[in-house]
């Protein structure tokens, strides 16, 4: 009996509705991978596998969808002091540990990575397995925060909550911060934030928190441009230096003035319905398969697939936002709007960067960037909005249950 109410908690198949699982969002997100994975075949160089990689990757998430879809996200959020502390921990192996069979690995002066296996002392040809423990942190900030608040929704007007918000996500967006890691700590930031006001925390204690912030965060944007600053590293305050006065900094804007040129020169329709055969711009585009994918969107389908491509993330993340209002319960809408935040702020900032509006930063494009971690986190959290998606709230089942009853 323990085994059959234990296996119930994870599998809760009496309170799932297929009739309202979001097909829809699934459609979308795989509409997006399979332009991604078509791009990423023309753009990758020869002898190199991205685009079979990125197929195994959106086959294997399939998987990874319909298994996770099937586990009750209530039972997800009740673990959610081990992912926390799991979170951590990994956190500070990247940080700290160097040795085998797990260690923090560094490219460039970024110790944003972990490797298992391989030879920590072979450079830039280290064979073993890597990934960015940033990117479990985006899924652990998510699932915590949504069950605090849910734990703490009869005391939401208490400002202490927000405070206990606070502590709770900042430590792991600290962490990756000091990494450094800049993109992915105001990403987190962003989703935090989002997830703060959608909580029922009172509007007066976060406007009161944001106007104290707002002028700290103002000089401290002042500060960090300074040449005396020390709280970005040097090629951080290069590029936002670079981002703010582009003209006295070539070197660092080659990145994003060739993804401009390749995206001007995709015209209204695009080369590919032009039947333009001729080379193309983003070949001068570092990382165009990965974090500059849009420039490609653009150059091979123009501004009018630019603007679909926009619209349909915009469709996705209504859908989302339609998931978390239609939830069965208030941990449901959190947990639906977080990753929606998550989603659209990443799409915000990819595209941002590539248009030169942003810094150069290393977010990828959701679905559509070549990037294993990325991708499987982006489809496990898919997989939980299919199951949110499939507890609805208890007036649309009687609502349902009324259509069946003249059958």
């Amino acid at each position: 009996m323990f085994v059959i109410r234990f296996l119930s908690s994870i599998f809760n198949f009496k309170e799932y509705r297929l009739r309202h699982l979001a097909l829809n969002v699934l459609m979308i997100v795989y509409a997006l991978g399979a332009l991604g994975a078509y791009l990423i075949n023309i753009l990758q160089d020869e002898g190199e596998r991205l685009y079979q990689k990125q197929v195994i990757a959106l086959l294997g998430g399939a998987l990874a969808i319909l298994v996770i879809s099937l586990v009750d996200y209530h039972f997800v959020a009740k673990l959610h002091v081990l992912f926390y502390l799991i979170n951590i921990g990994l956190l500070l192996i990247c940080r700290f540990s160097n040795s085998l069979p797990i260690y923090g690995w560094s490219h460039f002066d970024a110790r944003r990575w972990i490797k298992i296996g391989g030879d920590p002392t072979a450079g830039v040809n280290n064979p073993g397995f890597e990934f960015m423990p940033s990117e479990i942190t985006k899924v652990a900030l998510i699932i915590c925060l949504a069950k605090y608040f849910d734990l703490c929704y009869r005391k939401i007007n208490k400002i202490w909550v927000l405070f206990g918000a606070i502590a709770l996500m900042g430590i792991p967006i600290l962490m990756i911060f000091l990494q450094p890691d800049l993109s992915t700590t105001i990403c987190l930031a962003m989703v935090f934030a989002v997830m703060v006001f959608a909580s029922g925390v009172p509007y007066k204690f976060i406007f009161s928190i944001a106007g104290i912030l707002t002028p700290i965060a103002a000089g401290l944007l002042w500060y960090v441009i300074q040449p005396y600053q020390v709280i970005l590293k040097p090629w951080q305050q290069r590029r936002v230096l670079a981002a703010i006065h582009p003209e006295d900094y070539p070197e660092l804007m080659y990145q994003q003035t060739n993804a401009k040129s390749a995206i001007q020169s995709g015209g209204v329709i695009g080369k590919i319905l032009a039947g333009d055969t001729g080379p193309r711009g983003t070949r001068y585009v570092p990382v165009k398969e990965s974090d500059f994918i849009f420039s490609a969107v653009a150059e091979e389908f123009g501004f009018i697939g630019s603007v679909a491509v926009i619209l349909t993330y915009f469709l996705m993340i209504m859908l989302i936002i339609r998931i978390a209002k239609r939830a069965r319960d208030y941990l449901g809408t959190m947990i639906a709007l977080g990753i929606g935040a998550l989603f659209s702020i990443q799409v915000f900032i990819n595209i941002g960067v590539v248009t030169s509006l942003l810094p150069n930063t290393g977010i990828p494009l959701p679905f559509m960037s070549s990037g294993l971690s990325s991708l499987l986190i982006n489809l496990m959290l898919i997989g939980v909005l299919m199951n949110i998606s499939m507890q609805p709230k208890d007036e649309t089942r009687r609502t349902v249950s009324n259509e069946f009853e003249g059958l």
